[in-house]
């Protein structure tokens, strides 16, 4: 069992290594080592949304209209994608 504890601890701080990252930083922020692709997507468009706010291409007004469509969508995605996961809970 020790063996077993030593090999998967070997192959994953390996693992870590061969990306660039250490183990400090996967445990520390766990997002680089699960990522959700709803989200992923979801943070990637509000974050050029507000880079176009902040560098003034776009009023504040479009701004929160803008964001409160993407939030829409992003809750409809979660929405549906919970139900495949639990069709009955919903």
């Amino acid at each position: 069992m020790k063996e077993m504890l030593i090999i998967l601890s070997i192959f994953f701080i390996a693992g870590c290594s061969y990306e660039g990252k250490n183990v400090k930083s996967y445990l520390e922020e766990p997002r680089w080592f699960i990522k959700d692709p709803h989200y992923a997507a979801y943070q990637d468009k509000q974050q050029k949304l507000e880079s176009k706010f902040l560098s003034k291409e776009i009023t504040y007004a479009e701004y929160i209209r803008q964001k409160e469509g993407l939030e829409e969508i992003y809750a409809k995605e979660v929405q549906e994608r919970n139900q495949k996961i639990s069709p009955t809970a919903y």
